[in-house]
């Protein structure tokens, strides 16, 4: 995902699927130069603009650019960001696009972000693709996931190649290949966190046959009988 102003073929050429962002940080940027720079881009979807935590005027945009999108030469895929209240954004936006994102909610902590989305699930059902704006593969984020999938269906982040330290790489051809290795272990072992493997086993689980809990020894000596 990269926004209008900082779109380029390297990174499009270098990923199975690209996105458009709208650049809602520069209100010069429309629309329409979303559409336009998707289109040129080939990109497979494109985030509309939205107005930061204001949610009229998010919906106001939202509509205009899919006015504009419907006879546009774009034809991939529209994302709607909902601003907060979200359940309420997005029930004004209902049925318009492909894809909704939770919006507005980067700087807020694990727990904002995740009463965000599951106000925009609780009216919106599980049909819906439902994404997450700058959410991460923080641990609060991973473990509401993995304790209900369908709250969003993906999230964006870039904290694998940011985090990929190439400072103590050898100096050389081929140093950023070290670097984009780490990347993707990275990446591997974020995927596998919203996933069943990463549980953490219950004690319960953890003891062999005939053994017993510290509770369960604690009862026996306290009741005298050993």
């Amino acid at each position: 995902m990269q926004p209008v102003h900082e779109a380029s073929e390297r990174h499009r050429n270098a990923c199975e699927s690209y996105v458009v962002d709208s650049s809602f940080k520069d209100e010069s940027i429309t629309n329409e130069d979303a559409l336009d720079t998707a289109y040129a881009m080939d990109a497979e979807m494109v985030v509309l603009a939205d107005v930061w935590h204001d949610k009229d005027e998010t919906v106001t945009a939202i509509l205009e650019g899919i006015e504009l999108y419907d006879d546009h030469s774009y034809d991939g895929k529209v994302i709607a960001p909902l601003q907060p209240p979200h359940d309420e954004c997005f029930l004004e936006l209902e049925g318009q696009v492909d894809v909704y994102a939770v919006g507005g909610v980067k700087d807020a902590g694990d727990e904002t972000r995740i009463e965000a989305a599951r106000c925009v699930r609780d009216v919106a059902g599980s049909d819906i693709h439902l994404h997450g704006l700058g959410y991460g593969a923080t641990d609060g984020i991973v473990d509401a996931i993995r304790a209900d999938p369908e709250l969003l269906d993906s999230i964006d982040y870039s904290t694998p190649i940011q985090s990929a330290n190439g400072t103590d790489v050898a100096p050389g051809k081929e140093r950023m290949s070290v670097v984009a290795a780490r990347a993707a272990a990275q990446l591997v072992e974020d995927l596998r966190k919203f996933s069943p493997y990463a549980e953490q086993p219950q004690p319960e689980d953890l003891r062999g046959e005939g053994q017993s809990s510290l509770d369960e020894v604690a009862v026996r000596t306290d009741g005298g009988d050993r």
